[in-house]
């Protein structure tokens, strides 16, 4: 079943707005310019913003008839099933492989294996998935100090 994209803007962008009205209560901290309602404000104004795009880009499209829910065809379904499926198996090879193969490696092997299924592109998947898995490295290991099983590239990295 799909739900037409003016509906999933609408509730977005409402809960965009629940959650800068409930940030507005948080306190501020002495001393700084920002303070815990950062992130949370952050997050809501971006689903009021993406929300609202939806709801254009439904509007856009709907060209005079409006459906809320429709009924996709046999082949969405089927690729629909088959990528919460990856979804699932690529939690799952995090889950029980982190530790042996190293994060790095397998969120290479994720993203290569996704990025080659959506765009069918070999030498764009590879070299998007190098750099994708590097920045993920630095943003998790450098800028945020999560200390991310490095498996077989322990003394490497």
């Amino acid at each position: 079943m799909q739900i037409h994209d003016t509906v999933i803007g609408t509730l977005l962008a409402l809960l965009g707005i629940a959650v800068v009205w409930h940030v507005s209560s948080f306190p501020s901290v002495a001393g700084q310019i920002y303070g815990p309602d950062l992130f949370p404000r952050l997050t809501g104004i971006g689903l009021l913003i993406f929300g609202g795009m939806l709801v254009l880009r439904g509007l856009r499209t709907a060209q005079g008839r409006w459906k809320g829910l429709a009924m996709p065809d046999a082949g969405t379904l089927r690729l629909g099933a088959l990528a919460a499926l990856y979804i699932l198996v690529a939690v799952l090879a995090l889950v029980l492989f982190g530790e042996t193969l190293g994060f790095q490696i397998l969120v290479f092997i994720i993203l290569l294996v996704g990025l080659i299924a959506s765009f069918r592109r070999p030498v764009a998947s590879l070299t998007l998935a190098v750099v994708l898995t590097v920045a993920f490295d630095m943003i998790f290991r450098v800028l945020l100090r999560v200390p991310v099983p490095s498996g077989v590239l322990t003394g490497v990295l």
